[in-house]
């Protein structure tokens, strides 16, 4: 963890210096500063995953507690998430990048130590986090392993990848972990590639700007209410729940392909496309966009009324295509934190760390390949087979939970039904078996 921590906030230093660095020899270099993403990830799946749990179950309860403590810490990222854009849109606005960067330097050196101190002191304060290394003495050993054959080949297993994958896969939960991995290969998702969708079709940037708060505000929305819907379903029929809405609320987006306005044409693009065509189109997206701002300036001016821009174009379809995303935003995080909940409840201590780990890079993969599919198709009148694509992995997303579900389901038939939603202590939480956990 604190590794992770240091990692975490010398990337960030380095990345302002060398960001500075460039600002200053005036060359237009790359600087490749993607490691800085390795450890923020770390971090959030150890404090987020691992210790949340392991504190959790220090207070005596556990299932309600550990869901009410997801919904709040994912509640307060999401709105970090939110502030930080207009906090460092302030800091530009007032000072100049090499300021802002030094600024940004000494913020990371001085939040390290802060945030060094709590954790040590969280840590320190802890009887099972301060004896948590002598209990994990294999990362990624089978149950069904003796402890010599663990202990010999500890080295190898870690070392090899298809080992690290049969772990993941073992686990009773992977089609609940599987569906969550599946909704990262999504263009439906708010990123900038939905932004420049929908500069593209004409919607004033104000108007998407006001959307894009509303996602963010519906996803904290969903964060929070988790908890309330938990209570009264259970972690697996909320997290249906948030499936189901996400899915309904997504499938406008296909809807907006053939709404007034859409700029769906496939037909026409492929049919002159050219390899040389979609090069210069491709080399194209890395020159500089001062040329078309002009352009996006001119279209600021909507007709509510007739619902049209300033060309007369219909922004109906790009309209009800953000708006599905915004408000599918509550249901997302809703389903996201319950597939959390039962993967943390599940998945055994020794191999947590390993597990969410795959289950972070299966993510990153799909996200990848989302990246992949749009560049493959990178027009606006082909950007429909990416809404339709992305919508088909959502729903297998959701059929791979609700399998999930009904696997579950008839496994716990054979034993006695307890009460929703039962809190338990410490004891007894240590008692239960791996399907009672996911139920609750």
């Amino acid at each position: 963890m604190i590794m992770c921590l240091i990692g975490n906030n010398f990337s960030m230093i380095s990345s302002c210096l060398l960001f500075l660095l460039c600002l200053t020899i005036e060359r237009s270099n790359w600087i490749y500063v993607s490691r800085n993403r390795i450890f923020p990830d770390q971090r959030k799946y150890h404090i987020f995953r691992d210790w949340a749990l392991v504190l959790v179950c220090e207070s005596g309860t556990m299932n309600r507690r550990l869901a009410r403590t997801n919904a709040i810490l994912t509640s307060l990222d999401q709105l970090a998430n939110v502030l930080s854009p207009l906090l460092l849109g302030a800091l530009l606005s007032f000072t100049s990048l090499r300021t802002s960067c030094i600024i940004l330097a000494g913020y990371s050196s001085a939040s390290f130590l802060l945030k060094g101190l709590l954790l040590m002191t969280l840590y320190e304060r802890s009887e099972n986090l301060s004896k948590k290394k002598g209990r994990t003495s294999a990362l990624l050993e089978l149950n069904s392993e003796s402890p010599e054959a663990s202990s010999s080949s500890r080295s190898a297993r870690i070392a090899s990848f298809f080992s690290v994958l049969s772990t993941y896969h073992a686990q009773p939960v992977f089609n609940a972990a599987l569906g969550l991995a599946l909704l990262y290969m999504t263009v439906l998702g708010f990123s900038g590639l939905d932004i420049a969708y929908g500069e593209s079709v004409g919607l004033p940037e104000n108007v998407m700007g006001f959307l894009r708060s509303l996602g963010s505000v519906a996803g904290v929305a969903g964060a929070l209410m988790y908890a309330v819907f938990e209570r009264q379903f259970g972690v697996r029929r909320t997290g249906v729940i948030g499936m189901m809405l996400q899915s309904c609320l997504l499938s406008l987006c296909v809807v907006s392909i053939w709404l007034p306005g859409s700029p769906w044409d496939p037909h026409a693009y492929l049919s002159t496309l050219t390899w040389s065509s979609w090069w210069q189109a491709l080399l194209g997206n890395f020159v500089s966009p001062s040329s078309l701002n002009a352009t996006i300036d001119t279209l600021n001016h909507t007709n509510w009324s007739s619902m049209t821009n300033s060309n007369g174009t219909s922004i109906v379809s790009i309209f009800t295509f953000l708006i599905a995303i915004s408000t599918s935003r509550f249901g997302l995080w809703m389903a996201d934190l319950a597939i959390t909940h039962i993967m943390q409840v599940a998945t055994p201590e020794s191999q947590r760390n390993t597990v969410f780990g795959v289950q972070n890079a299966i993510c990153q993969t799909f996200s990848v390949l989302k990246d992949a599919l749009v560049i493959v198709l990178p027009s606006p009148s082909t950007y429909g087979i990416c809404i339709v694509a992305a919508y088909s992995f959502n729903v297998a997303g959701c059929c791979s939970y609700l399998y999930y579900i009904v696997k579950s389901s008839a496994v716990n038939r054979k034993a006695p039904k307890d009460e929703e939603m039962k809190t338990y202590s410490k004891e007894e939480f240590k008692d239960l078996s791996v399907n009672k956990n996911d139920d609750e």
